[in-house]
């Protein structure tokens, strides 16, 4: 019986993780951030996962009805800060966003994402630290320490 149920759960993982897969269109670009100490903000459409260790993250989503809408754990306080726009702040948050527009902008240190979709990215970082950040599974880059805003899509060429 324990197997048929691990059988079940497993066939919905797959069934979920290949759901999610085809949601991506050849136009998506791919953001790794790991350990970084600054500002990370996302304009854009697709998916963000993603955690820090102290800070906040304000999420706008502008149509509720067109992803998940922001899941967001461990957040000591949230705050309403205008219309479909919600600022959580603490310690070890863990936070998601999956499917249609939204805008992320976390200011913490720790941050680790992972950003899926096509948009407007911008890093600005406050220290010089070890954090990274990855575009499309390129080389690791250090995270930079001054503003730099760069469109997220696929590489040139990528989607045939």
């Amino acid at each position: 019986m324990k197997a048929l149920a691990l059988l079940g759960v497993l066939a919905v993982m797959a069934f979920s993780g290949s759901a999610v897969a085809s949601s991506n269109g050849p136009t998506d670009g791919s953001l790794s951030v790991k350990n970084a100490d600054g500002r990370v903000v996302v304009n854009g459409r697709g998916g963000v996962i993603g955690r820090f260790d102290k800070g906040q993250v304000t999420i706008k989503d502008p149509n509720p009805n067109d992803g998940t809408g922001p899941i967001v754990n461990g957040a000591d306080t949230t705050q309403s800060v205008g219309d479909h726009t919600t600022r959580y702040s603490g310690s070890n948050i863990r936070f998601r966003i999956i499917g249609g527009s939204f805008t992320v902008t976390v200011f913490a240190t720790g941050v680790d994402m992972s950003v899926i979709g096509r948009g407007l990215v911008t890093l600005d970082g406050t220290t010089e630290t070890d954090g990274t950040y990855t575009v499309n599974g390129a080389t690791a880059e250090l995270f930079p320490i001054f503003r730099f805003t760069f469109p997220l899509a696929a590489p040139t060429g990528a989607g045939g």
